[in-house]
């Protein structure tokens, strides 16, 4: 279970990390450091390790609203990520295009 979440906040830093934009960037690593961590109490607490918190597991445990709020936080880490790759999309087909050239065509004199 804690290599799924550290897989989560891998994938996470590298959408950080690809991201043009300083905001979606930052919203996508602190959501996902959000969940991750909230993850390790719950798991920190089930081992006795923390005193108990009532914290719930991330899309394990079914509470309500925090259900519904993991969904969201989830979401919008989707939609950074989709943006990041329409944008590299978008800069591979300019760049794999080939520049036109104009043919310059010799009249008879």
């Amino acid at each position: 279970m804690i290599f799924i979440y550290l897989l989560f906040l891998y994938r996470c830093i590298k959408v950080y990390r690809k991201c043009p934009y300083a905001f979606g960037a930052f919203l996508a690593l602190a959501l996902s450091f959000t969940l991750v961590i909230q993850a390790m109490v719950n798991m920190s607490v089930n081992v006795n390790l923390f005193p108990n918190t009532g914290v719930t597991l991330p899309l394990v445990s079914m509470g309500g609203s925090s259900f519904l709020f993991t969904c969201l936080s989830i979401g919008i880490i989707l939609s950074v990520a989709r943006n990041v790759e329409q944008l590299e999309g978008n800069t591979a087909t300019v760049s794999s295009q080939k520049p036109l050239t104009t043919q310059q065509s010799e009249e008879p004199a």
